[in-house]
């Protein structure tokens, strides 16, 4: 059963994290994480799934991308989704995922984008993944290169490097390849002018200041300073015209935006 629209769920407030506030100011941000699902699909094709479930769905909109495709699709996250989302073809489940309320292998594929960096105790999560999927399902990963991140995310509880990743996954997953979404051309000129903006910026704390005051603050002020940095990239003329092509998945390197683990062999 669908859940019915609640317009005061509909205005998620804006974290910095969820990228719902400003299409045109984090169009570079959603496309990133667009090539994951994009990816996805391309899975699913190739395997052949009917039934996809997503771990942590956020906004919806990767759900519903996902579900035009002609799959069944159903959505997990602690909150709900937009209501843009809940008009598509994907089901939406509000669950903890520490708690997950499916069990017994009824998946073809399952998808976590930039969810895992936000667990203190990952194990659950992985579990899930593999207990959802059926014989020869697919798991997909995704999470920021902790080579490339800023660091500066304080919804971020671990960020991984590839090795540490791959480690993690194949406690439960017998075959682990990890691939990295890559970055060129115009993107690559965002990402890097991203990244100094973000730089001067924390020069201006030398001593450190932000991991001594109340976390509440630190989240305000890194919603904040996200949307600054855009404007400031938007009004310097560098909010480049860009498209997918441009975040291309491939074997994973130090200069992967994104790493995005492909699980298979799941576990008992």
């Amino acid at each position: 059963m669908r859940p019915q629209t609640d317009p005061a769920r509909d205005r998620l407030p804006f974290t910095g994290e969820r990228l719902h506030a400003d299409e045109a100011l984090f169009g570079v941000d959603l496309l990133r994480h667009r090539a994951a699902y994009q990816h996805a699909l391309a899975v699913a094709r190739s395997e052949g799934a009917r039934t996809i479930l997503e771990l942590g769905s956020g906004t919806g909109y990767g759900a519903t991308e996902l579900a035009a495709s002609g799959v069944r699709v159903v959505a997990v996250d602690r909150v709900a989704p937009l209501a843009s989302a809940r008009a598509g073809a994907a089901r939406f489940v509000r669950a903890d995922l520490g708690a997950m309320p499916f069990v017994g292998g009824r998946f073809d594929l399952a998808v976590s984008f930039q969810v895992v960096e936000h667990l203190a105790d990952p194990a659950p999560f992985v579990a899930a993944l593999a207990d959802a999927l059926r014989p020869g399902g697919v798991a997909l990963v995704s999470t920021p290169n902790r080579l490339q991140s800023d660091g500066e995310n304080p919804f971020h509880v671990h960020e991984y490097r590839a090795d540490e990743l791959e480690r993690l996954l194949a406690a439960r997953f017998g075959s682990v390849e990890m691939l990295g979404v890559g970055v060129r051309g115009e993107a690559l000129r965002y990402h890097e002018d991203r990244l100094r903006r973000i730089r001067r910026i924390v020069r201006l704390d030398p001593l450190r200041l932000r991991r001594r005051i109340p976390r509440s603050l630190v989240e305000w002020l890194f919603a904040r300073f996200a949307i600054l940095v855009r404007r400031g990239l938007a009004a310097d003329a560098r909010l480049p015209q860009i498209s997918l092509a441009d975040f291309p998945i491939g074997p994973v390197d130090p200069g992967s935006l994104d790493l995005l683990a492909v699980c298979r062999d799941p576990l008992p």
